[in-house]
C-alpha cells in the first residue's frame, strides 16, 4: 500500500494521488463530508472498488489518513525550516515565508478537513508539531505573565495556527504573495512577536 515511516517522506504513486484527489472531490460534493464510500471514489477515477482495495488502499479511512499524513508532514517540515533556515529573519516572518506557501498548496485538502468535524483531530497533529518547533524560541523572560510556559506556548501556537487555517480554509483564499502581509499584520495586532525570539533558546521545557 503506502510506504512511509516517521523519518521518511510518504511514497505515493500517481494512481494513489488520483484516488486521494477523488476522495477530496467527493467529500467536497457531499453535504457533510461523512459516509463517503469507495464506490463514489472509484467512479471518479474510473476504477472498480475491488481494484482500489487490492492494489492501492485498504479502506476509505486509509485514504483520508494518507492525505492527512502527507499534508501534515509537509506543513511541519516547512515549520521546522521556518525556525532554523534564516536565523536573521524574525520568527513570524519566517513562518510567513515558509509555511504559508505550503498551506496554500494543500488548501483544498485543508478546507475539507477544517470544515468537517469528522476529521477535526487532524489539526492536533499540526499543533503538536508546531509546538516542538517553536518551544526553543519562546522568550525566557516572561516574568510579567503568570501562565505556565507550556500553557502559554500552546496558546500562542494555537492562535497562529487558527489565523492560518481561517485564511486557507476559505473558498478562495488570497495567494501567499498577498496573505503574508495580512498574516504579519494580524500577528502584530495580537503582539505575538513579543513572545518569540531567536536569541532565546530554552530547551528545558
Amino acid at each position: 500500500m503506502i510506504s512511509a515511516n516517521k523519518e521518511q517522506k510518504l511514497y505515493i504513486t500517481e494512481i494513489q494521488k488520483k484516488i486521494m484527489d477523488a476522495f477530496l472531490v467527493v467529500a467536497n460534493e457531499s453535504n457533510s463530508g461523512t459516509r463517503i464510500t469507495m464506490n463514489e471514489i472509484a467512479n471518479k477515477v474510473r476504477m472498480t472498488p475491488q481494484a482500489i482495495y487490492r492494489k492501492h488502499f485498504k479502506s476509505v479511512i486509509e485514504i483520508s489518513d494518507t492525505i492527512r499524513d502527507e499534508t501534515t508532514d509537509d506543513i511541519i517540515k516547512a515549520m521546522d525550516e521556518a525556525f532554523v533556515k534564516d536565523k536573521n529573519l524574525p520568527i513570524l516572518e519566517a513562518i510567513a515565508r515558509e509555511v504559508i506557501p505550503v498551506m496554500y498548496k494543500y488548501r483544498f485538502a485543508i478546507r475539507i478537513f477544517y470544515h468537517y468535524t469528522e476529521y477535526g483531530d487532524w489539526f492536533s497533529y499540526i499543533g503538536d508539531g508546531f509546538v516542538e518547533c517553536a518551544r526553543p524560541f519562546l522568550k525566557r523572560d516572561l516574568s510579567d505573565v503568570s501562565i505556565a510556559r507550556e500553557s502559554l506556548l500552546r496558546l500562542y501556537v494555537r492562535i497562529i495556527i487558527q489565523i492560518l487555517l481561517q485564511w486557507v480554509a476559505e473558498d478562495s483564499p488570497a495567494p501567499p504573495s498577498i496573505y503574508c502581509d495580512e498574516f504579519l499584520e494580524l500577528c502584530e495586532m495580537l503582539h505575538l512577536s513579543d513572545y518569540f525570539d531567536r536569541s532565546y533558546l530554552d530547551d528545558s521545557l
